[in-house]
């Protein structure tokens, strides 16, 4: 059967078309597969610092990956001081990140500290955060100190929030490690925009 040019055209542009969008998905696959570490790629911020210059919020993207506690690697707010809410934020140097997994290793031995505390993944630095609730920990009983947390989200930041705190002290963030797995997501972004406008 022989057809029009105009039809031979239109089935030319809608297999191109599935073809791309089907490369765009395989390649999404693979960069999600493909995931790494993202905290070389931003800075560290927290509510407040405990010691002067130790207990810097960066010293919990950096090795080692442990739950020793040391001033010098891991990250320390003050106690005390806000009652009411303490805070560890990571904001990437780039637009978006597709977040997958986050990793925490908390300081040894203070489970309770750590008891009811809250991940978020943001797009602005606000506090209390106002973003995708990646993890709350609400079972009863002490957290376990070294956790992977599945969070499938887009965000610019990651927050370690933490209103609940001890009796004694309030709340008080000490991480000692803190892995944010995923992808830079310029192309995933430009892709999901391309995909899109294929489908429709």
């Amino acid at each position: 059967m022989v057809y029009p040019m105009k039809v031979v055209s239109r089935l030319s542009v809608r297999c191109n078309n599935m073809l791309l969008v089907m490369l765009i998905h395989t390649i999404l696959q693979l960069s999600v597969t493909a995931q790494k570490n993202l905290t070389p790629f931003g800075i560290a911020s927290q509510s407040t610092v405990y010691g002067g210059t130790l207990s810097n919020p960066n010293n919990a993207i950096l090795p080692p990956i442990s739950n020793d506690f040391d001033l010098n690697i891991c990250s320390h707010t003050k106690d005390g001081i806000d009652p009411s809410a303490d805070w560890w934020m990571f904001q990437f140097s780039f637009e978006l990140a597709y977040i997958t997994d986050i990793t925490i290793y908390y300081r040894t031995e203070f489970a309770y500290r750590m008891d009811g505390f809250k991940i978020y993944v943001t797009n602005t630095s606000a506090i209390p955060p106002n973003g995708y609730l990646c993890y709350e920990d609400s079972d009863p009983g002490l957290p376990n100190i070294t956790q992977n947390i599945p969070c499938y989200e887009l965000g610019k930041y990651v927050i370690y929030y933490d209103a609940t705190g001890d009796e004694l002290y309030g709340p008080v963030v000490e991480l000692c490690y803190v892995a944010i797995n995923g992808e830079i997501t310029f192309e995933y972004t430009m892709c999901m925009h391309i995909s899109h406008n294929y489908r429709t």
